[in-house]
């Protein structure tokens, strides 16, 4: 063991933002190291579980505000930083300020622009940043989606460059100006760290939570950033096991529906999905969502389950209907089935970009998420599996890859460097 003993983990967010952390600790802490990991008392049973110190930087309640259905409307850019990660900064930054033997803790994040990291650049703590999903890494040569779409095709480079730069600044400095988050700002101010509006980064090293060919890696990325592979990181439920499995004797493979651990709510995704089984005659599984799942009480194909992990369960189902986030994305590419995104914000846009492109599936936004046109591209991309190249060649990439480990080899790799005199 080096001197640096102590790994403290900060991360907010939902399930696929919290699960793959989890996973590094445990990894970590198989090789010697303390964990502590900070994050909202909403996942503090799973955090406490894994064996981990758990610092609580935001409640339950905050947590359901910040992602509760109105704040995953696509025009609404406050209230999940209003009520979730607002809150969350100042315990952060004061965990991070009151920590004892500063010296022997490195910080593993994701993103920078929370009070753990400014914190630790502040007192000198060597940090690791992860990125889930590559509209995370900035870049003007090739700009994530939506604003790929919307540049002339016919731009030239230097001009995109400029305009992409200027477009970043604009768009944060604008998100900034809203009256909601004046103080959120005279905090940042009073602790003498205010607000940036630079990309630059003081991480010892930078980690990419996903694949070299999803992430299409850009000319102007950091050259030492490391993509290192998806960390497929669902917790087994073997009680959740055994009521899927029972579901398909009963119905046989389905076409999976669900909005994410983010959304409690999501009537119209399941009435406009018992449409499409009831189209296309096909069983259909709706997970999550609990909330909605009255929409399905009548019927002979649909079923719903609260959860089941998707490593298990995903390869014996046809297809599956989501909302773009990285963690289901990725377990749908290792089952090596198709899948058709209904993106509505953050990185759910560009990662159905991504799977589009790939080959890997296709992509309605949801204004004209319907039955009739959805049910179309499903049948088609099913009919069209067997032969889908994309789909068995990216499948066998993930089932080789390792990214847990990997991750933490590098983190052991930085640490060794970090003693050295």
């Amino acid at each position: 063991m080096t001197g640096f003993e102590r790994l403290i983990i900060f991360t907010l967010g939902t399930s696929g933002d919290i699960n793959p952390m989890v996973a590094v600790g445990k990894a970590m802490s198989a090789r010697g190291y303390a964990i502590t990991f900070l994050t909202s008392e909403y996942f503090k049973e799973l955090i406490e579980i894994a064996g981990f110190e758990f610092v609580g930087i935001g409640n339950k309640e905050e947590y359901l505000r910040g992602n509760q259905s109105s704040a995953w409307d696509a025009k609404n850019v406050m209230d999940n930083f209003i009520y979730y990660h607002a809150p969350a900064f100042l315990p952060a930054y004061q965990y991070i300020e009151q920590l004892q033997n500063k010296e022997s803790a490195v910080l593993l994040s994701i993103g920078e622009q929370n009070g753990a990291v400014v914190a630790a650049v502040k007192y000198k703590i060597p940090y690791v940043k992860f990125s889930i999903s590559p509209n995370l890494i900035f870049s003007a040569e090739k700009p994530p989606a939506p604003l790929c779409w919307q540049l002339p095709k016919k731009m030239p480079k230097f001009i995109q460059r400029m305009f992409v730069r200027y477009v970043d600044t604009k768009s944060m400095k604008l998100f900034y100006q809203h009256s909601e988050i004046e103080p959120y700002l005279e905090l940042r101010k009073k602790l003498s760290c205010p607000v940036t509006y630079d990309r630059k980064t003081n991480a010892k090293l930078l980690i990419g939570f996903f694949p070299e060919w999803f992430g299409m890696r850009a000319k102007d990325w950091p050259k030492d950033l490391k993509l290192i592979g998806f960390p497929l990181s669902d917790p087994a439920h073997e009680s959740a096991r055994f009521v899927f499995d029972s579901i398909i004797e009963e119905i046989g493979s389905p076409i999976v529906f669900t909005t994410g651990t983010g959304i409690s709510e999501a009537e119209s995704v399941f009435r406009e999905g018992r449409k499409i089984c009831e189209l296309l005659n096909l069983p259909g599984l709706f997970v999550g969502s609990s909330g909605s799942k009255s929409v399905l009480s009548d019927s002979a194909l649909c079923r719903h389950i609260d959860y089941i992990d998707f490593e298990y369960a995903l390869p014996k189902c046809r297809a599956i209907v989501h909302h773009g986030g990285i963690g289901t994305l990725s377990q749908a590419v290792r089952a090596g089935i198709p899948q058709l995104i209904r993106p509505i914000k953050y990185d759910q846009p560009d990662n159905a970009n991504r799977i589009y492109q790939l080959g890997l599936g296709a992509f309605i936004f949801p204004d004209h998420f319907k039955a009739g046109d959805a049910s179309k591209i499903l049948k088609a991309m099913i009919d069209a599996a067997p032969q889908n190249k994309a789909l068995t060649i990216y499948s066998a990439d993930i089932k080789r890859s390792n990214a847990i480990e990997k991750a933490c080899d590098l983190i052991e790799k930085k640490i060794k460097e970090l003693e050295l005199p």
